[in-house]
Order: C-alpha cells, then structure tokens, then sequence
C-alpha cells in the first residue's frame, strides 16, 4: 500500500500532465486537487473500494461526501489516515467556489469518460 505522500505526488504528476506548464496562480489549486486525490485514494483502499469510486466522488463534486470520507479516514487510524483526513476536511470546508475549482482541477487527473460520448458517428 503506497503512503499518502507517495500517492499525491503520483495525482499531481497526473493533473500537472505531460509536462505542461501551469499558471502560477493555478499552483496551490494543483496541490490541493492532488491532497483529495491523494486521500481519496487512501479511502477507496481502505474501504476496498474501486478507481471508478474514486472518479464517481470527485465527479460528484460534494463538500458533504469529502467531509464523510474524512471522517471515515479519521476513524480508520494511522498516521497517513489522520494527515489524508485532515487535508481532506480543509478542502471540504473551503468555499463554494474554491471548493468547484479544486474538484475541476482533480478531474484533469482522470480520462475524459466516454460514458457521455455516441457509440457510433451520427453523421454516417
């Protein structure tokens, strides 16, 4: 099971993409998407829970749902637990807007969903 550390360092490499050059206001809106990415991932394997999981809850896009998880992170002890669910609760507690764009820039971590796209090319 990798550490807290290693995994936000993984989810910020995946948002930040291949290499692409970030604003320097987008800079603390890269880290915090990576701590809830980060800690969410922590979650889904403690709860045995799936990547789908995972992009479900930051789709979703809910101060409620990081707030339930942080505490079920609290309760599951250990030190990476206990830092993932504080980083977690300071995001949730974040206002609406801020909140809105650290969800946006957690979901650049994900491929685009094809769930949305055609099966087929309505133009044939």
């Amino acid at each position: 099971m990798a550490t807290f550390d290693e995994l936000r360092e993984q989810a910020e490499l995946e948002i930040r993409g291949q290499g692409r050059s970030l604003d320097p206001d987008d800079i603390d809106f890269v880290e915090q998407a990576a701590d809830l990415l980060a800690a969410l991932q922590l979650w889904a394997e403690a709860q045995d829970r799936s990547e789908d999981d995972v992009r479900e809850v930051v789709e979703a896009a809910s101060g409620t749902m990081l707030k339930n998880i942080a505490t079920e992170l609290h309760e599951g002890g250990g030190d990476d637990a206990l830092e993932a669910s504080r980083r977690l609760e300071g995001i949730a507690y974040s206002p609406s807007g801020r909140l809105s764009d650290v969800f946006k820039f957690a979901q650049k971590a994900f491929p685009p969903s094809s769930a949305n796209s055609p099966l087929w090319d309505e133009d044939q």
